[in-house]
């Protein structure tokens, strides 16, 4: 029998989920806030999701889409959220007063935000058996290349998509709840790997702010990855790379490297990616630059700065992306500071995500 599964969020990721496992037999229900009611009135409208391309294909005649987030999560086993991770705080609010003991809420990916679940659910009092859990990235490339109420798969992530619980001594919980429903996923040692490892957080900063001369000139006539991964970006990336490598190894990790790290999500190299890949970012206020900076660049900084290991090219990107959007990216993001985990030492900080003992 399908496990019953609310999707938080109908953009490409979500409508996808919804879609796919919906045909491979689950009960889906796709849940959007009021301000994006389109993605999921176009679903009412035509009675399901249209899905092509790879996975299960077909029209997904999803068991409910509202912007209802009771009705949703209401009975949900797996509560999958599927929205950008500036959004994780407004989940974690409407979810608060909902959850019930038993459902898992997984975040794909979450680079970092079961931190900011745990802090939201523990000031508001919930004191329901939830597992919290996070992967290091969607599931699916995808496009809604109709439209919403569309999408289309190109590519199924894995074979190895790192997931975690906090703490990690209940990953093998969440394990047993995916066990059918993604085949692709592998338990990490904790949520810091799938946090940092998170691809996004280096390629997109990256790729985006050292084009942006001819992603403005060009007024988006841009493929990042097909034309704007040049031999001198691959170097900024390298840097960050072996930042994210010394952080990890100073929190007893075995830390892989970007490249490794690609293939175990996507299981082909940076440059087979780019052939499929979507045209963009489009400007310096694309997901890429505003996403990608506050929620995974200063979260990796932020580690950094705690462990006494230098961070200059993740401070460089930050730096140049908060002078181009005129936004203190640091202050606002997902810092240890702001997660309320700023006064931990490291080892109690690795306590913490591996068991759940707070210092």
């Amino acid at each position: 029998m399908g496990k019953r599964i609310a999707v938080i969020g109908a953009g490409n990721g979500g409508t996808a989920m919804a879609g796919d496992l919906t045909l491979a037999g689950h009960e889906c229900r796709l849940f959007e806030f009021s301000q994006w009611r389109q993605n999921v009135d176009a679903v009412n409208e035509k009675g399901g999701i249209k899905v092509t391309g790879v996975a299960h294909t077909g029209f997904a005649p999803v068991a409910l889409a509202t912007t209802d987030l009771k009705a949703a999560v209401d009975g949900a086993e797996l509560i999958m959220v599927t929205t950008q991770s500036l959004t994780h705080t407004l989940v974690a609010e409407g979810l608060a007063p909902l959850v019930r003991a038993g459902q898992t809420i997984v975040l794909w990916p979450g680079s970092g935000g079961t931190f900011e679940l745990r802090r939201i659910f523990d000031q508001a009092g919930v004191t329901a058996d939830v597992l919290l859990a996070e992967g290091a990235t969607l599931p699916y490339c995808c496009r809604r290349l109709e439209g919403p109420g569309t999408v289309n798969i190109h590519r199924i992530d894995g074979p190895r998509n790192y997931v975690a619980a906090l703490p990690a001594t209940r990953t093998p919980e969440l394990m047993a709840q995916l066990q059918d429903v993604y085949d692709t996923v592998v338990p990490a040692q904790s949520v810091i790997e799938p946090a940092l490892y998170n691809p996004n957080i280096i390629v997109h900063p990256a790729g985006a702010l050292f084009n942006m001369g001819r992603i403005e000139f060009s007024k988006g006539e841009f493929w990042m990855y097909k034309e704007g991964i040049t031999p001198s970006v691959k170097k900024i990336i390298n840097g960050m790379d072996r930042e994210r490598q010394a952080i990890m190894a100073r929190l007893g990790y075995a830390p892989k490297t970007y490249a490794q790290v690609f293939d175990d999500l996507f299981h082909v190299s940076v440059e087979q990616f780019a052939v499929a890949s979507s045209q963009g970012p489009f400007s310096m206020q694309d997901r890429y630059i505003t996403e990608d900076v506050p929620m995974g660049v200063t979260l990796t900084a932020s580690l950094g700065r705690k462990l006494s290991i230098p961070t200059p090219t993740y401070d460089a990107i930050i730096h140049i992306a908060a002078t181009v959007n005129e936004t203190d990216y640091f202050h606002i993001g997902r810092n240890l500071a702001n997660l309320g985990l700023e006064s931990w030492s490291a080892e109690q900080l690795q306590q913490y995500v591996l068991t759940g003992a707070r210092p």
